[in-house]
C-alpha cells in the first residue's frame, strides 16, 4: 500500500549500501606508486618481482614503503639499502 507521502509502507528498508554483498571497503591500500619518477617506477618494477618471487618479507615492506605518498614514505637510504641487501646473496 502505498502512504500519503507516496512512498511504499512495505519497504521498510532505507537506502544505503548493501552489506551483505560486501560492504564497505575497510582497509584500501595502493597498488601502484603515485610518482612520476621513471628511478622510483624501476623499483616498484624491480621489488613488485622480488615480493612475488622470494619468501622475504623485506622486499614486501620495501615495495608497501614505495607506493606511499612523499609525505607519508619513511627514509631508507640506498646506503642503508645496500646494508640490508649484503648477505641476501
Amino acid at each position: 500500500a502505498i502512504t500519503a507521502g507516496g512512498t511504499n509502507s512495505q519497504n521498510t528498508h532505507a537506502m544505503g549500501i548493501d552489506l551483505t554483498a560486501g560492504g564497505r571497503n575497510k582497509q584500501k591500500s595502493r597498488s601502484f606508486a603515485s610518482s612520476k619518477n621513471p628511478y622510483i617506477t624501476l623499483l616498484v618494477k624491480l621489488y613488485r618481482f622480488l615480493a612475488r618471487r622470494t619468501s622475504s618479507k623485506f622486499n614486501e615492506i620495501v615495495l608497501k614503503r614505495l607506493f606511499l605518498s612523499r609525505i607519508n614514505r619513511p627514509a631508507l637510504s640506498l646506503r642503508r639499502l645496500v646494508s640490508f641487501m649484503e648477505n641476501k646473496t
